[in-house]
């Protein structure tokens, strides 16, 4: 007994011994902080030409210890051999930061830091000079709002002109500050008080038994039977907090698309239907893309009282768990690996913005796990083509698109026939008669829609989609980058700069590779009629089909947006071929854990990054913005040469764009805009019109008699046009 004590009291000094280290304040302790502004999401630039200095005078808010310039270029490539040159200098002229950076080492779109070591005294100026030489990188813009966290007021020039926004610059600020060795080294002090508790009690119980207790603790058995469910729980969590900390807090995700499904989701929810600017006065028939997903906004809306931008996000996360239950349901305890196609870059890029993919997948998803029930099962019931019919229509009223699955369900009905011929089979014979009759039903719907749109707004689709001039070649090359980003990302990588590097003629061989060990692959382990044929005939059909839609209409180029849908599919039948390979390995094991514990941490670190801080949340400031540049104009106006941010389109739905052409009468403009009741148009712009001399004169005057009358102080004419 005597033993254990003695034992006991020396593993007592040596914690002790441990506990005063790692408590002790740690000499010349310094603290660092990266400060860096938000930056525009869309690509707006501030150019630094070559040998142009770009200058950059910052006017310290307070006394401040700068350890490196945190700076993000793009417009550069690795076969650029040119330098960028920045210095600083003080008040006095004094040279505080001379750094050439050759730009090869610069990584486009990525902040990099240029070492530097001052002090900036509160109130004092100082001037960053930017020069570069064989190179001409570009400089993110930053609008002033979103550089008020930076420790200094911030003011641009290039050629004696001053710009009203900031560019991508930040700071790392050092602070000295006490610190203990326990705060340096992570962890430490939890680890040497578990460590210390385990050596008393194998000391007094003896470490065999105190580590077969430790194993005895039924953890296997737990998370055998709750791991799968507690995982998709948590990747739903870690999903839905990304989404509110990064597309509405700390950023918003608002493309030309999502500003339309935006203003019609806004007045749907005022009881408006079809009609995309009945708040503006008009009776505009929303018919560019199917009304599903903006009335499902609007619903959330209506429930949950919030704006449409915040309703399209908690739309975004029910869908998403929807996603995660179907696979519950359909893969039971299998179900966590499939949701790692969640994981996917392009899923996430997709669930940030204000898109129809999310929807549309949910509803694909279904429509393929219920069409291989059919196909698979001997005697469906009714109640799955009933289901069939309707996740079809979904499907296209989520996206005109969504009618190619009726194109697999034909090529499925020539196999169903054919095998009739075959065996004159009558039960095969019934499902390809409730598979014909179910699209006939599904795919007259849709027809019917568009006739609708046909008779209201005169084109079926609600633009033109014929073809414009293409370069053939560039969209090539873009088809192949994305095909390559679509590989990447399922891995949730990015293309490795090795790849990204080669010619396109090269990275045709990479495809290559990665289709044909697919098809291999595929071909030994798929079988007819199967849950993972279905799904891979469904994604290889729409890459086929969508490729060959875009080279014969006019769109976006190709990018994740128009592929990840098919990519999604394509990876939950892949999984399905896979999982027989490793399922009950104890690596699949480790590897659950492993990203479990990632996901977790993820979750965590939004909230220790202050990413949940509604602080100056990005959304906030945005509507401010827009309340600031819409103050002027009155309800029911349109806007002449509207230059305020095209996100804003549905936050102001009562307000319209338009033009002003030189044969324009003012009668004309009357009837063009009759639904509004005042016209709005810049100063400037109105002066410059009038300067012209070419437009008709019941405008000139009109335009001239509304300059006489506006005070010095307001932006716009406002102009009655009733």
């Amino acid at each position: 007994m005597m033993k254990k004590i003695f034992a006991a009291a020396g593993i007592m000094i040596l914690f002790a011994g441990a506990m005063l280290f790692l408590n002790h304040t740690a000499q010349n302790g310094q603290k660092t902080t990266e400060v860096l502004p938000q930056i525009k999401e869309e690509p707006v630039y501030v150019e630094c030409e070559e040998k142009v200095p770009l200058e950059v005078t910052l006017t310290a808010k307070k006394d401040i210890w700068v350890g490196g310039l945190k700076l993000l270029m793009v417009n550069l490539s690795e076969e650029s051999r040119g330098t960028v040159r920045i210095a600083v200098t003080d008040e006095a002229s004094n040279l505080l930061v001379n750094q050439v950076i050759p730009v090869e080492t610069i990584t486009p779109g990525k902040w990099f830091l240029v070492p530097a070591d001052m002090r900036m005294a509160e109130g004092e100026s100082y001037l960053v000079s930017i020069l570069a030489d064989g190179s001409e990188p570009y400089f993110m813009q930053v609008p002033f709002e979103g550089a008020q966290a930076l420790p200094f007021e911030e003011v641009v020039v290039k050629k004696g002109e001053t710009a009203d926004c900031g560019i991508s610059l930040g700071v790392d600020l050092v602070e000295e500050t006490k610190v203990t060795y326990g705060e340096i080294l992570y962890y430490s002090v939890p680890f040497c008080i578990l460590l210390t508790i385990f050596a008393l009690a194998g000391v007094f119980a003896g470490f065999g038994n105190v580590w077969n207790r430790i194993r005895r603790i039924p953890l296997g058995a737990f998370f055998g039977k709750y791991g799968n469910d507690l995982f998709l729980v948590l990747l739903f969590a870690a999903i839905c907090v990304s989404i509110y900390a990064r597309a509405y807090l700390k950023g918003v995700y608002i493309s030309s698309d999502s500003a339309g499904y935006l203003r019609e989701a806004v007045n749907l929810a005022n009881g408006n239907g079809f009609a995309y600017d009945r708040m503006a006065g008009y009776d505009s028939w929303f018919a560019n893309w199917p009304i599903l997903y903006p009335a499902m906004i609007a619903l959330v809306m209506a429930v949950t009282k919030v704006n449409a931008y915040l309703a399209s996000k908690i739309l975004t996360m029910i869908l998403t768990g929807g996603i995660l239950l179907v696979l519950r349901g359909c893969f039971k305890k299998d179900a966590w690996v499939y949701a790692l196609c969640l994981t996917n870059i392009g899923f996430l890029n997709l669930a940030y913005y204000t898109w129809s993919e999310i929807p549309f997948m949910l509803f694909m998803l279904g429509f393929a796990l219920v069409l291989a029930k059919i196909l698979g099962e001997e005697d469906a019931g009714v109640k799955w083509f009933v289901l069939l019919g309707v996740l079809g229509l979904c499907c296209f009223l989520t996206r005109y698109f969504g009618i190619y699955v009726w194109i697999v369900v034909g090529g499925y009905l020539l196999l169903l026939f054919n095998d009739y011929f075959k065996r004159r089979d009558k039960k095969v014979l019934k499902k390809a008669a409730g598979l014909t009759v179910t699209a006939f039903v599904s795919g007259s719907l849709g027809m019917g829609y568009l006739l609708m749109n046909k008779v209201m707004n005169g084109m079926a689709s609600g633009v033109s989609r014929t073809m414009w001039w293409d370069d053939y070649e560039k969209l090539t090359n873009d088809l192949i980058d994305s095909l390559l980003t679509e590989i990447f990302n399922v891995f949730s990588l990015q293309v490795p700069e090795l790849i990204e590097g080669f010619p396109h003629h090269m990275k045709v061989f990479v495809l290559v590779i990665v289709f044909v060990g697919l098809l291999w692959f595929i071909g030994r382990n798929c079988r007819r009629f199967t849950r993972e044929s279905v799904l891979i005939t469904m994604a290889a059909s729409y890459y086929v089909i969508f490729t060959g839609i875009r080279y014969f209409s006019s769109m976006d180029t190709f990018y994740f947006r128009f592929f990840e849908p098919a990519s999604f599919l394509m990876c939950i039948g892949l999984i399905g071929l896979l999982l027989p390979y490793v399922k009950g390995k104890k690596g699949l094991c480790f590897f659950a854990g492993a990203v479990s514990a990632i996901v977790l941490i993820a979750v965590v670190s939004v909230f220790e990054n202050g990413g949940m801080s509604r602080e100056e949340g990005y959304y906030a400031q945005l509507c401010s913005q827009w309340e600031e540049a819409y103050a002027e104009i009155p309800e029911k106006s349109v806007i002449i040469f509207n230059d305020i941010d095209f996100r804003s389109s549905y936050y102001r739905p009562d307000v319209v764009d338009g033009i002003i052409s030189p044969a324009d009468t003012l009668s004309d403009i009357q009837n063009t805009y009759y639904g509004s009741d005042y016209l709005c148009i810049r100063a400037e712009f109105a002066e410059a019109m009038l300067e012209s001399g070419e437009y008709d004169e019941s405008v000139s005057g009109w335009l001239m008699r509304a300059a006489t009358e506006r005070r010095e102080d307001e932006a716009f004419l406002v102009l009655s046009l009733k």
